[in-house]
């Protein structure tokens, strides 16, 4: 049983006792029960409120920190993928080593993202959509006919922070927007190199 499991059981614990409250509140004025009774089981109906609300509220005070923690992940796995491959341009890391670290973080990457909820807009290289498992990247691939080993010189950059390059010399297709979108080896210097953070460029 997961976290969002055991909180929609605690709002639910916590409609019930509010509509005992009401019940018993009815019960009192039909004159069924004394006071002395009413205000010992209504005592009793808020003590278990009150150790509900404060359950409820960890748990989703704890389900946000896990969450930020998971985005903070995800930024440095990203970052590292940039530093990567600026190294790599450099000559300071080989391709065989870019390749392995790279594709260890992916995974890493994969598996933070598996858990963070909601959709979150993601630029990704070609290598990366290739090592994803999932299904959804297989499907995209197909459709758009992706091979690494075909260039065809009437493909441009497509560099959506400078639409003016038409350069050829395509260095790498990025994930962005849900399309796939060629860049040439100047662009992605100056993209690699920028000072933010890699989910949100």
């Amino acid at each position: 049983m997961n976290t969002s499991e055991i909180v929609n059981i605690l709002e639910n614990l916590l409609k019930s006792l509010e509509k005992e409250k009401e019940s018993l509140k009815h019960i009192l004025l039909g004159g069924k029960i004394s006071h002395e009774v009413f205000n010992f089981l209504n005592k009793k109906i808020e003590r278990m409120e009150i150790l509900a609300l404060e359950l409820e509220k960890n748990l989703k005070d704890e389900k946000e920190f896990q969450r930020e923690i998971n985005l903070k992940g995800i930024r440095i796995f990203e970052t590292l993928l940039v530093d990567f491959r600026h190294r790599l341009f450099m000559g300071d890391m080989g391709e065989e080593d870019f390749q392995r670290c790279s594709k260890i973080i992916s995974r890493g990457l994969d598996s933070i993202k598996r858990q963070v909820e909601g959709k979150k807009e993601v630029i990704m290289t070609l290598q990366q959509i290739k090592n994803s498992p999932s299904k959804e990247f297989e499907h995209f691939e197909k459709k758009n006919n992706i091979d690494e080993n075909e260039e065809s010189p009437k493909i441009h950059c497509m560099n959506p922070w400078k639409p003016e390059c038409r350069n050829t010399d395509i260095e790498v297709s990025i994930y962005y927007k849900g399309k796939m979108i060629p860049i040439c080896r100047e662009c992605w210097k100056e993209i690699a190199n920028r000072d933010v953070e890699w989910s949100s460029i």
